[in-house]
């Protein structure tokens, strides 16, 4: 136990100074010594200076060779999405944070409960505990160091900084090389990084180097992850065959292992693969029994519907389409969210109604799409504006709509650097 850590804490929550603490007790520079763990007090001066701040000493019970098999634990559960069992580890832990805080695995305690609030996605206690290991950084050992790294590589996913965690990756790699040995998660999250950022070659050399780990490691759960994961790559890289029998495979065993989670989502990626090989019917059959999961009136649900409708639009089945926008958008509070828009652009084309189509578009969408460089509505709408214009013979507005295209989609290159 290391008691100049706790004598220090309660004194400064105290707000006293050494001299208040020691009087009577020990000198000042004999418990400045104490405090910063350059000296071994005595322990009937330890228990003088703990009495005098009414603070219990009651920590020598702590084992702590215990509480890292349980820090382990939380650990290996987290790494394999274990949310059930990992909960019951972290309220068993949690009672003794404050006792931790004064022992030698301090660091390793604080970094674990941190990875956890991640896990959880708990970003409020996650980012105080964050500032709080910021602040102790400079005092970790070399192993601490490295799992605090890897650690805050996965939080700035979490808080969307995907160039810093990169950044932070490669900073772990150097000084560890066989760092997807010691974290077997390492290159799952960095497909899943550069799938976020649309880079699907390299996500999928991730997501092949990730599934032989957690096969080695016999984590199911992650596999899974790692094969759905995948299967989005392989659709945007049109190797449709390919993905869709990763996706039956990942059905099949999540209906064996129960795991509702992967089930629905196999689902929801089986959707956009049929979407992407012009199998719209099953695009929507696939869509809707995805839907049966999310949470009605979320973005999510928002987004599945309108999914929904655009395969609906493309089978030429507008009724159907219209009848089920018109019912979303009366429910959509906010008129100039992305969603809103992307649900309001699809009524105008389920209704066939073209002219308020191209006003829309013109007014509203495009300058969202523009602002939000969403590169791939700008093609697809951008298009139907091109032959609306053709149709009605508005040559002057075509080629100032060209010019304008041109010009846009060059600058949302340049700023992805492509």
């Amino acid at each position: 136990m290391q008691y100049g850590k706790m004598i220090y804490h309660h004194r400064k929550k105290l707000g006293w100074t050494q001299e208040k603490l020691c009087e009577g007790i020990c000198s000042v520079s004999h418990l400045s010594k104490i405090e910063n763990g350059n000296k071994e007090a005595a322990r009937e001066t330890i228990e003088l200076l703990l009495k005098r701040m009414k603070v219990e000493k009651e920590e020598d019970t702590i084992n702590l060779d215990e509480i890292m098999i349980q820090l382990k634990r939380l650990w290996n559960l987290i790494e394999r999405a274990d949310y059930q069992l990992s909960k019951q580890i972290f309220d068993e832990l949690i009672l003794n944070e404050e006792l931790i805080r004064y022992t030698s695995i301090s660091n390793e305690f604080s970094i674990v409960i941190w990875r956890y609030y991640i896990f959880i996605e708990d970003m409020q206690n996650a980012r105080k505990k964050w500032k709080q290991l910021e602040k102790k950084r400079k005092k970790f050992s070399q192993h601490e160091f490295v799992k605090f790294l890897f650690t805050l590589s996965i939080f700035y996913i979490k808080e969307k900084r995907y160039d810093d965690s990169l950044l932070i990756m490669d900073e772990v790699q150097d000084l560890v090389p066989n760092i997807e040995v010691e974290f077997q998660e390492f290159c799952f999250y960095r497909a899943l990084i550069y799938q976020i950022m649309n880079q699907p070659s390299v996500s999928m050399y991730f997501c092949n180097k990730a599934i032989p780990i957690f096969v080695q490691n016999n984590n199911i759960k992650r596999i899974l992850d790692s094969k759905m994961l995948l299967s989005l790559q392989l659709i945007k890289s049109k190797l449709l065959d390919k993905a869709e029998l990763i996706l039956e495979e990942v059905l099949d065993n999540s209906t064996i292992l129960n795991d509702k989670t992967i089930y629905y989502n196999a689902l929801h990626n089986l959707g956009y693969l049929y979407f992407h090989s012009n199998q719209n019917k099953k695009a929507i059959t696939y869509y809707q029994r995805y839907l049966e999961s999310v949470q009605d009136g979320s973005e999510e649900y928002y987004t599945v519907i309108s999914n929904i409708a655009n395969n609906m639009i493309i089978l030429k089945e507008y009724q159907s389409a219209t009848e089920l926008l018109e019912d979303k958008l009366t429910k959509i509070e906010d008129k100039n969210s992305s969603l809103y828009i992307k649900i309001q652009v699809l009524y105008f084309e389920a209704k066939q109604e073209k002219c308020n189509l191209v006003k829309y578009l013109r007014e509203v969408a495009l300058p969202y799409w523009i602002k939000n460089s969403e590169s791939d509505k700008l093609i697809k709408y951008y298009k139907i504006l091109n032959d609306f214009y053709k149709e009605n013979c508005k040559i002057e507005e075509q080629n100032i709509l060209l010019q304008e295209y041109n010009s846009i989609l060059l600058s949302i290159l340049n700023k992805k650097g492509i």
